[in-house]
């Protein structure tokens, strides 16, 4: 682990290089002369996604590009297939849910040309892809949106939050009074999705769990769960994340002995433990149709149409410093008066310095930071490290991924003026399988 940081160094050099030269490779497939109009796009996998956010991003593409006369017609069960025209051109996407497993079975066959994925690809995943190229490298790997479940109780529950355990006992019926989790006696009434919805599936992905206690209560949607809770001082529902206010409260969780708010920050840079990408993924040679809507859906203007529809995008945000609590006393000194973006660096693999959506969160900043409004402000970064042999070298990697994230913003021409590492002070988790996510740079400005 020590060597990781040092490592990502070695690379860094090595991706530059091949990045470039996939840019031009690309560039001699998509830029030779005339060829026959590819007007048809295929997009399997995840019933989330092609249930709802995918339809929402193909009409806003097919607007942004002089498409009208839209129309999508349902054929069967899980296909839509969106229409439109523009002069004698016209285009047609089909989006067929089917899971996110024979989605990405359909990539590899050849089936479709963008696989919607409602979690990353597995080790076995990627191993049968190997034809497709490097699966988890942000060329082919992206990140379309968030999404995240929240554990919600009446506004005058008094329990200040929980952990994944004691949410995890409650589903399955070990946990049944508050008192047991040190609120005001009362029998724990518990609301959750019923079984074929989207919303209990997203709840079986996250929690890692399809269990639940045989007295739950089954609802249609997240909005029937908020309503329940909202009428009862005793309950709790699992219901998704939403920004619109109202009688229920969302409990943070206890993450490292730390309670993590539910809020769009947390979510956002995805501290908040219940939360999950998605994806689309796809082959190296991607048909220049297929590119520009991949491209489009990882854009600022189609984050924020998702933002409009009411969906978790990847959008930045700026929060101020006062809803970050429990920070360490050199952490609030280094970050004092500024404010924090909802974006936090992630590191990738041999392929790339950064995860995915690293890579993509790059250009956004870069964005970010052109507006006229955001010229002047000035970049912190604050670097953090899974756990060490020791407090030194816990400081000395965070230190190693904040200059990391320094050097390839230098590179597109944005300066930061501090660069600080906190060590092993603030972790995400303390599991052995997932201690990149406390691998982490954040950002803030001032």
């Amino acid at each position: 682990m020590e060597r990781h940081a040092a490592n990502l160094l070695q690379v860094y050099s090595v991706m530059i290089r091949q990045k470039l030269l996939s840019t031009f490779l690309l560039s001699l497939v998509i830029l030779p002369g005339p060829a026959v109009a590819q007007d048809t796009i295929r997009i399997n996998g995840s019933n989330t996604l092609g249930d709802r956010i995918v339809p929402v991003l193909v009409e806003g593409w097919m607007k942004k590009f002089g498409y009208g006369q839209v129309t999508i017609a349902r054929p069967k069960t899980g296909l839509k297939i969106v229409s439109a025209k523009r002069d004698t051109d016209s285009v047609e996407i089909e989006i067929l849910g089917k899971g996110s497993r024979p989605g990405f079975q359909d990539l590899v066959n050849g089936d479709t040309e963008i696989a919607m994925m409602s979690r990353p690809l597995s080790a076995k995943e990627i191993d049968d892809g190997w034809q497709l190229g490097n699966l988890n490298s942000p060329d082919q790997e992206h990140v379309i949106a968030l999404q995240a479940i929240t554990p919600i109780v009446h506004p005058g529950n008094q329990i200040a939050g929980l952990d994944l355990s004691q949410l995890t006992k409650i589903i399955s019926g070990e946990i049944t009074d508050w008192k047991q989790l040190g609120g005001k006696p009362g029998k724990i009434r518990l609301h959750m999705a019923r079984q074929g919805t989207g919303l209990a599936e997203m709840q079986a992905t996250i929690l890692n769990s399809s269990a639940a206690a045989p007295n739950s209560q089954r609802h249609r949607d997240s909005n029937e769960i908020r309503m329940a809770i909202a009428a009862d001082p005793n309950a709790i529902g699992i219901a998704e994340f939403s920004t619109s206010a109202g009688a229920f409260k969302a409990l943070p969780i206890r993450v490292a002995n730390r309670l993590v708010p539910a809020d769009q920050l947390h979510i956002k840079t995805e501290e908040y433990p219940l939360t999950r990408r998605l994806y689309f993924y796809t082959g190296q040679i991607v048909t220049a149709l297929g590119r520009g809507f991949v491209t489009y859906a990882e854009s600022e203007e189609a984050q924020r149409l998702l933002a409009s529809h009411g969906y978790l995008s990847l959008a930045p945000m700026l929060t101020p410093v006062t809803q970050e609590k429990n920070l360490p006393a050199e952490y609030k000194q280094w970050v004092d008066g500024a404010s924090r973006m909802s974006l936090s660096f992630r590191f990738g693999n041999a392929f790339s310095i950064f995860d995915s959506r690293g890579a993509q969160d790059l250009a956004r900043l870069k964005d970010f930071m052109q507006r006229p409004e955001n010229r002047n402000r000035k970049v912190i970064l604050i670097g953090h490290a899974d756990k060490q042999s020791s407090i030194y070298m816990a400081n000395s990697v965070s230190n190693e991924y904040a200059d990391l994230v320094a050097t390839s913003l230098m590179e597109i021409g944005i300066s930061p003026m501090r660069v600080r590492g906190v060590g092993y002070s603030l972790p995400l988790t303390f599991t052995n399988n997932a201690v990149y996510r406390n691998r982490r740079v954040d950002v803030w400005l001032r």
